[in-house]
């Protein structure tokens, strides 16, 4: 018998007939390609996103079977544009992560992160420092260190310099950029500090254009159609 894990639904599209297929997101799995039927007996799955499952999976192949799904808890609801940012953390999900890795801190930082958008229904102001953070925690768990506190050769950020950020280096001081003050803000999620939203989300854009390439996001489509 197969193990029962914790499972989010990232994205799901018709597959063969009466057959759905999963991009699943699990803590020691990572992101799972997987095979389920739309009804299993007289049971008729109820796959919404944003909600924990248990799943057990078959299969020698990359892509699995679902074997056993059974809800573990509700689906978080979304409305308007904080519906198309959660869309947006499975899409980053979907298109970044490599097949088969463990992701066991990033299924930590999308569950908080889903619980964080939900309260920003209530404190729209939060919409914001709560994408930055997961796209920066995102990015570290793929590899991609980001010193808030040094430049690229180690000296401390200084507030009346300007930064830049060079690939495979980090913050250069630059004639125009970033203050030093503003990113030190940013590494310590100080989000009140003039900027350093703005800033914030220039440096992620920058970091996540090479990873994403040339192909729009759709939830960042649907996100700006709202104005």
């Amino acid at each position: 018998m197969q193990p029962l894990c914790p499972a989010y639904i990232l994205h799901s599209r018709p597959f063969q007939d009466n057959k759905l297929l999963l991009q699943l997101l699990m803590p020691e799995q990572g992101r799972v390609s997987a095979v389920i039927r739309k009804r299993q007996g007289k049971q008729r799955f109820a796959l919404q996103p944003f909600q924990l499952f248990t799943v057990a999976l078959s299969g020698r192949s990359s892509l699995k079977t679902v074997t056993t799904l059974d809800e573990l808890a509700p689906a978080v609801r979304f409305n308007g544009k904080f519906l198309f940012s959660a869309l947006y953390l499975n899409e980053l999900i979907c298109r970044l992560w490599p097949d088969d890795m463990a992701a066991e801190q990033l299924f930590d930082h999308y569950q908080h992160s889903l619980v964080a958008l939900e309260q920003a229904q209530h404190t729209p102001e939060m919409l914001e420092p709560c994408l930055r953070e997961f796209e920066f925690s995102l990015l570290t768990e793929l590899g991609l260190q980001i010193d808030w506190q040094h430049a690229a050769d180690g000296a401390p950020l200084l507030a009346d310099l300007q930064y830049l950020w060079q690939p495979e280096q980090g913050f250069v001081v630059a004639g125009r950029g970033w203050s030093g003050t503003v990113l030190q803000a940013i590494g310590q999620n100080n989000w009140q500090h003039t900027d350093a939203l703005k800033v914030a989300k220039q440096v992620s854009r920058q970091l996540l254009a090479p990873l994403l390439g040339d192909k729009p996001l759709h939830s960042r489509a649907l996100f700006n159609a709202l104005g």
